[in-house]
C-alpha cells in the first residue's frame, strides 16, 4: 500500500491540498491515516522542513502541509496572500460562513443560493460591484456567462485544494468540505477584525 499510493499521496499535499476522509480522497486519507505516526511526519520534517499536519472541524479530520514561514510553498509567509488573493479570499470567506451557517443542514450549495446573496442580500450593491464591475438593475446574458465563469474557476481552485467537492460542476452544485475552516486559521487575523464585505475588499486593496 504505502509504494502504491505515496506518490498521489506526496504529490496532493505539495500542490497545497487538504485531505480527508472523502470521495476521491477516501484512500490517500486511509494512508495518510495509517501512517501518520509511522514516520510520515518526521519524513516530511527531515527532507523539506514542512509539517504534516492534522485539522479538524465538525469532528471530521484532514491532513495538509504546512510551509515554512519563509518558504516557497502555496502557503508560505511569501505567497500566502498570492494564493487567495482579492476575490478568491473574499469568496472563500462567504463559503466558511456558509459552511458555518449549515450548522445542522448538508454543506452542499447550488448556484440559486450563491446568485440570491449576490442578488439580494443586504450588501448586493458590493457583491455586484465586485462579480460585475459595475451595479446595474439588470445584465446581459454575457455578463451573467462571464461572473458565472469566474465563480467556476474560483471553485476549481477550491476543489485543488481540497475546501470543495462538486457534485455537479455544469449546475454550479458542491458541497463545502470541513476542511473549509482552514481559512479561519490562515486568514483568522483578518476575519476577525472585518465586519462586511466592503471593509474587507478595503482591507485587501490597502494590503
Amino acid at each position: 500500500m504505502a509504494k502504491k499510493y505515496f506518490a498521489d499521496v506526496d504529490f496532493a499535499l505539495k500542490q497545497g491540498r487538504h485531505i480527508q476522509d472523502y470521495g476521491k480522497d477516501h484512500i490517500l486519507f486511509e494512508f495518510i491515516d495509517e501512517y501518520y505516526y509511522k514516520g510520515l511526519q518526521t519524513y516530511y520534517e527531515d527532507f523539506f522542513g514542512m509539517k504534516l499536519m492534522m485539522g479538524e472541524a465538525d469532528r471530521e479530520r484532514y491532513y495538509f502541509l504546512s510551509f515554512p514561514e519563509d518558504g516557497k510553498g502555496k502557503f508560505g509567509k511569501e505567497n500566502r496572500s498570492k494564493e487567495l488573493e482579492d476575490n478568491k479570499l473574499i469568496f472563500g470567506i462567504l463559503l466558511l460562513n456558509i459552511y458555518k451557517e449549515k450548522f445542522f443542514e448538508k454543506k452542499e450549495v447550488r448556484w440559486q443560493e450563491l446568485e440570491q446573496i449576490f442578488k439580494e442580500s443586504e450588501q448586493k450593491g458590493l457583491w455586484l460591484q465586485l462579480l460585475y464591475g459595475k451595479v446595474k438593475p439588470n445584465y446581459s446574458p454575457g455578463e451573467e456567462t462571464e461572473v458565472r465563469n469566474k465563480i467556476i474557476k474560483i471553485l476549481k481552485t477550491f476543489e485543488d485544494l481540497g475546501w470543495i467537492s462538486f457534485i455537479n460542476q455544469e449546475e454550479l452544485h458542491f458541497k463545502i468540505l470541513p476542511s473549509i475552516d482552514r481559512i479561519s486559521k490562515l486568514y483568522g487575523d483578518i476575519i476577525n477584525n472585518i465586519e462586511n464585505v466592503q471593509a474587507l475588499q478595503s482591507y485587501i486593496n490597502n494590503e
